[in-house]
């Protein structure tokens, strides 16, 4: 499926693992109450659960997105930016959403949730929505592990 407003198409969740894996994402989440949250999230992974295409997340429990991840919607979305919106990713990674508004001080624009209720992001390369299948307590880090399946994926056109 083509998006011709956000110029960019419907990919399998596999596709471009390379973008994937070697850029920090924008990780968004939202509250019960339906506002956002973006976090910048270096710790990912795709991998499979069962068959079905996962995104592995982790985030330390003293982040406000662990909040939110834990008591608003089980949903989140992963965004590969490009570099048109690179400066996000330091905005992301030195404020706390607890108390800015990230995504106005970023000048970031939403995309209403095809699948989720969580947006994902204009001007990345890779955005991919899920919902929260599992989630665990890490061993051997204070991070937290959220598994995300992935309903559906996209890849910009100018990819």
């Amino acid at each position: 499926m083509f998006d011709s407003l956000y110029k960019r198409i419907e990919i399998n969740p596999f596709d471009y693992l390379d973008s994937f894996n070697r850029n920090t994402a924008l990780m968004v989440t939202i509250d019960k109450a339906g506002k956002c949250n973006v976090m910048a999230l270096d710790w990912k992974k795709i991998t499979e659960f069962e068959g079905d295409p996962v995104i592995r997340a982790q985030v330390a429990y003293s982040r406000y997105t662990y909040t939110l991840l834990t008591k608003g919607e089980a949903e989140f979305t992963i965004n590969i930016p490009s570099e048109r919106i690179n400066n996000a990713v330091d905005i992301a990674g030195s404020f706390s959403g607890r108390n800015t508004d990230k995504i106005k001080m970023a000048k970031l624009e939403l995309i209403p949730g095809g699948a989720t209720k969580v947006p994902t992001l204009k001007n990345c390369l890779l955005n991919y929505e899920c919902k929260i299948i599992h989630d665990a307590k890490s061993e051997i880090s204070s991070h937290h592990y959220f598994y995300g399946k992935i309903i559906r994926a996209y890849g910009s056109v100018d990819l």
